[in-house]
């Protein structure tokens, strides 16, 4: 966890910033020193800027970056895919690493079809359904228009398809 510790000097009496407000409203008061601490964590960092006296705070992983692809590859965590012509028969393989929550989108928009592939003791879950466990496992597109959405259920492990468009093929 990042933790940056800043003291707050500016207008009010004796100096120091008196209050600071939050968007839920209540206050939060300085240390007997007029101490704030800001305090970042997760995908939250704060840097200091003693030459400007500003703060910066700046969120990572807040939402999906999305790609066109026409070739077979390693899809990454919290990502989205269009898959485009003139790609063929897309071969996507599900990443080796993956996190509690991360996604993965796939929309099929051009190229012939898409297979999601796995790894050893990889999984994915449609509803009711499961791929075979491990690298024979498989969930494929069948027509234009096919996506899905992922989840991560199990590190590294396990997916479960959040929702989905279209015909998947499960093996």
């Amino acid at each position: 966890m990042s933790q940056i510790y800043k003291t707050l000097t500016s207008g009010g009496p004796s100096g120091f910033l008196q209050t600071l407000t939050g968007n839920s409203g209540g206050s939060v008061f300085g240390d007997g020193s007029g101490n704030i601490n800001i305090v970042g964590s997760g995908g939250t960092t704060v840097v200091d800027n003693p030459a400007t006296n500003t703060l910066t705070i700046s969120v990572t992983g807040s939402g999906i970056t999305w790609n066109t692809i026409s070739s077979s590859q390693t899809l990454l965590t919290n990502n989205g895919y269009f898959c485009v012509s003139p790609g063929g028969a897309l071969s996507l393989s599900l990443p080796a690493t993956s996190n509690l929550g991360d996604t993965i989108e796939v929309s099929l928009d051009g190229s012939t079809s898409f297979t999601i592939t796995q790894g050893a003791g990889q999984s994915i879950r449609l509803g009711n359904l499961s791929t075979t466990a491990g690298v024979t496992g498989s969930i494929s597109s069948t027509q234009q228009g096919d996506s899905l959405r992922m989840v991560c259920q199990i590190a590294n492990l396990k997916w479960n398809v959040l929702s989905s468009m279209g015909n998947l093929t499960i093996i």
